[in-house]
């Protein structure tokens, strides 16, 4: 794992379209994030795989088809593949973040 605990602001399951903690939806997940490269591996390998990739919007709403997590490091957000399937809790940051972004 190449981030830790206490940065991850969201989670992402394969299949769903809400992030783990219900708060965001992929579509939140594609306006921050949109052909950014995925981390894929703890030595902050890219392989060029962008979160676009990661989400089938062939449906009526987007869903993720890789397990993500959404980090805050050092006033910069990364997304990574979950490899893992580590249970990771949601932070609030990322609604203050947000929420200020409007004003």
């Amino acid at each position: 794992m190449a981030y830790k605990e206490n940065e991850v602001v969201a989670k992402y399951t394969k299949g769903n379209n809400l992030s783990d903690c219900g708060k965001y939806n992929v579509n939140d997940l594609l306006e921050m994030f949109d052909e950014a490269e995925i981390t894929v591996d703890e030595y902050g390998t890219t392989e060029g795989v962008t979160v676009n990739d990661c989400v089938d919007q062939s449906l009526n709403f987007p869903i993720v088809t890789c397990n993500l997590v959404v980090t805050s490091e050092c006033d910069d957000m990364f997304v990574y593949l979950n490899n893992d399937n580590i249970e990771v809790a949601c932070s609030a940051s990322l609604d203050y973040e947000f929420a200020n972004e409007s004003i």
